[in-house]
């Protein structure tokens, strides 16, 4: 179990110390950040919308508490339960049902592109990590997921000038009966306008991760979470413990160490990111409750 290999490899009483040692401006920062994350990706929806025929999208003030309850559905087992709400939230606006669901997905994959595009300009660019066979293997399917992503991207253009080709991809196991059911969006804009933004979105993640670690070790570099943070991302994107608890803290412990991180540290700022990003849901929560209390029209009843 992660959380027995986390408790038999750390002092909690240094985690705790460490814990104390990142400071209020920090925890501050931290949370400003991963609250930007979530504007950030309140204008890509609206782009994703706009480029799908969406008609009278709502403001971006609406969409973001719309992503705001998203985050406190998400914090379910699976972590997808946000992303089924919010499409419920936006399908008045949109063509049909389904475009509401496409454009969900498709943001999700700008999202994988945005985070691997850091990682992969951080690759390029910092030292080498220690040499170990398990994070080199994290980094290929970082890349991986890169070309995996930009594929899913760029297929339903390929397909729309090639239909031809649409049987050949639906026999592709799991993948390719999804991606075929893809529509293009009506502009390219927009879909290349999304990625840039879902690298602000990922961007803002790294940051706020950051603004917690850094204080606790010099060899915490912004190059160094850039690099590590998306691999921590994508080990712990389908919980395999009760809400992340162990595997999210074991990820962070053993990929900051491959930097030279004190393993403390590193299950510190896992703990008090995870504390943060349970704020932002319980501030989803606030809105939910709000939208209950003032009887808001714009939500699907």
């Amino acid at each position: 179990m992660p959380l027995y290999w986390v408790a038999k490899r750390v002092r909690w009483a240094e985690v705790a110390h460490h814990a104390a040692d990142v400071g209020a401006l920090a925890i501050f920062g931290s949370f400003v950040a991963l609250l930007a994350s979530s504007v950030a990706g309140a204008i890509r929806w609206k782009v994703m919308l706009h480029a799908y025929g969406a008609t009278n999208t709502p403001p971006i003030l609406t969409l973001l508490r719309h992503n705001l309850v998203g985050v406190y559905f998400n914090v379910l087992a699976g972590a997808v339960a946000g992303d089924i709400v919010r499409a419920l939230r936006v399908r008045r606006c949109t063509p049909d049902d389904a475009t509401s669901y496409t454009v969900t997905f498709v943001e999700r994959i700008a999202g994988l592109f945005g985070l691997c595009s850091i990682a992969a300009t951080a690759m390029a660019l910092s030292a080498d990590l220690h040499d170990d066979r398990v994070a080199q293997a994290l980094e290929l399917g970082v890349l991986g997921a890169f070309g995996l992503s930009s594929l899913v991207m760029a297929l339903p253009y390929v397909l729309d000038r090639r239909p031809e080709w649409k049987s050949s991809v639906a026999r592709v196991p799991v993948i390719g009966g999804i991606v075929t059911r893809i529509p293009p969006a009506r502009s390219l804009k927009g879909p290349l306008l999304a990625v840039l933004l879902s690298v602000a979105t990922q961007g803002f993640v790294v940051i706020s991760i950051s603004f917690l670690i850094r204080p606790l070790s010099s060899a915490a570099t912004m190059l160094v979470c850039a690099r590590v943070i998306p691999a921590i991302v994508l080990v712990t994107y389908i919980p395999l413990t009760p809400g992340g608890l162990g595997q999210r803290e074991a990820a962070f412990a053993y990929l900051f160490g491959l930097a030279h991180v004190p393993a403390e540290a590193s299950v510190a700022t896992s703990l008090m990111f995870f504390a943060i990003f349970m704020s932002l849901a319980g501030l989803g929560g606030l809105c939910l409750l709000a939208e209950r209390l003032f009887d808001l029209k714009d939500v699907p009843r």
